[in-house]
Formats: C-alpha cells, structure tokens, sequence
C-alpha cells in the first residue's frame, strides 16, 4: 500500500505554492533502500534509492531540479505478481534523468503496455514543476492511457484513479484543508501538519473496495499510516514549489532501529530544462 496527494496552484506567486505533494511509501520493513540524497552520476536528481537484489537503482519518488518529479505506486486486484515482469521502479529515474517530455514519455509505455504488459501493476504520476501539469497512468486492463489530472486537489492510492478506496477520498479532505491556504512564511508549520497528516492511524471505514482487494486485511489498511506485522509504512515524503522556483523536499524514513530519521532539503529549479 502506497497513498499520494498532490495540491495544484498553477498561478502561484512568490508567498504561495504552485505544488506540494505528500506521500506514504508502504513496503515490508526488510526490503533494502536508501534514504534520499542526490544522486552520484545525476546530481540535479534527489530522491530514495531501492536496494532490493535485481532491483537497485529504481525508486518509488524522485525529482530532478530540471522541472521533474515522479511517484509510482502498485496497482492491486490487477494480477499476480510475476517474476519475468520487469521492475516498476526504473520508471521513474528513466523519466527524470531523460529529455522526453512527459506525453512522450507516457505515450511510449503506454504503447508497451498495450504490446504485452512488460510491467507488473502501476499506477504512475508525473509532474512538471514549472506549471503543475500532472499526468497518471495505469498498466491495468482497462486503462485508455495517459490522463491530464486538472484539480486543484488529487489523491491516488492503490486502487488507482478509478477505484479509490475511502482513505483517498477522507485524506483528501483534510489534505485541502491543510493546504488550501498555505503561505511561504509559514513553511514550518505546513511541513509538520503534512507529516502528521501522513502519520494519522485513523480507519476509514466501511469501504467495500479495500475489503474486496484485501479481504482479511482490510482493516489494518485502512488509515493513511500502515502498520500490519511486517509491513507498513516506511517513508513520509514533502515536496514544495512555491511561486519562485524554490524547491524544498523532506523525507521522514523509519530506520532499522525504529527512530524516524528526517532530511530536508533545499534548492532551487534549473531554468535550461531541455525537454
């Protein structure tokens, strides 16, 4: 289980934000990765690093400070996983290390997955940082392709667009609420109301979707923060973009010790983006 929200404000200006995205990266807590640092042969990119055997390199949410950012999160009640699919992971440092263009780019897997499926069950969003445009696709049986999300407020769990389960539709409530008047000046405050919003443990119940795909679990899935024996939630991830192109990116990662080790950092988006 992974849950992302994304707040759009293409029209920002220098004391508001044109994004902020908030995402849980739920795994099993043995799973091999690195915490976010920016990367050795990509040093405009930053993000986490999975280190799962046959999997290195790949990431679950990652930006480049050429104007790119994306997250993945499975696809449930699509298919088995199989081990001859290749990793979902690479989708996303392929994107921001590249010069596609994100129609291009989504344009092209879509055409793969229509050609045999080559990946295991996605859903993945990419964004432009310079004018909020945000773009999902699925891998699923019945995906018509690549979708524009015009909203102002987005929510994506991992039943996809098309099937939220309830916790989308309440944490996007209380998401707009947190940030629908956010101001630069009181960055602080925002970043320690999006953790503890990631951080909430409340069930959204009754929901028949999750129970359908998790039918002896649901329960246990059913908050914005997962915690189920030897799986959970393992990343809290902050992004901001505000009016000036600044960029500020925090990540809380549950340690192997069981602390939560937060970073935080600062930069700024490069103008000579060539895509």
């Amino acid at each position: 289980m992974c849950i992302l929200f994304i707040y759009r404000n293409p029209n920002a200006d220098i004391q508001s934000y044109r994004l902020i995205v908030a995402s849980n990266r739920d795994e099993t807590y043995k799973r091999p990765a690195s915490s976010a640092q920016y990367w050795k042969e990509h040093p405009e990119c930053l993000g986490g690093i999975d280190m799962e055997p046959g999997k290195e390199g790949g990431t679950w949410l990652a930006l480049s400070m050429k104007g790119k950012a994306a997250v993945i999160l499975n696809l449930v009640n699509e298919e088995k996983l199989n081990s001859s699919k290749k990793s979902r992971g690479p989708l996303i440092s392929n994107f921001i290390t590249s010069s596609d263009s994100i129609e291009t780019y989504l344009n092209q897997l879509h055409k793969e997955n229509t050609n045999g499926q080559p990946y295991s069950p996605y859903c993945l969003i990419l964004l432009d940082l310079n004018n909020a445009n945000t773009h999902y696709l699925s891998n699923g049986a019945n995906s018509t392709g690549p979708k524009m999300c015009n909203s102002d407020i987005i929510g994506v769990g991992n039943g996809g667009l098309e099937h939220p389960y309830k916790k989308v539709e309440v944490g996007k409530e209380e998401f707009k609420h947190i940030v629908q008047n956010a101001n630069v000046s009181k960055q602080n405050t925002l970043i320690e109301e999006l953790i503890n919003f990631l951080k909430s443990r409340r069930r959204c119940l009754p929901d028949p979707e999750l129970q359908k795909d998790y039918p002896t679990i649901y329960e246990e899935l059913s908050s914005i923060f997962v915690s189920e024996n030897e799986y959970g939630t393992r990343t809290h991830s902050v992004l901001l973009i505000d009016g000036s192109n600044h960029v500020t990116f925090v990540e809380e990662t549950l340690m192997s010790n069981l602390t939560w080790k937060r970073q935080q950092f600062q930069n700024e988006l490069i103008y000579d983006n060539i895509y």
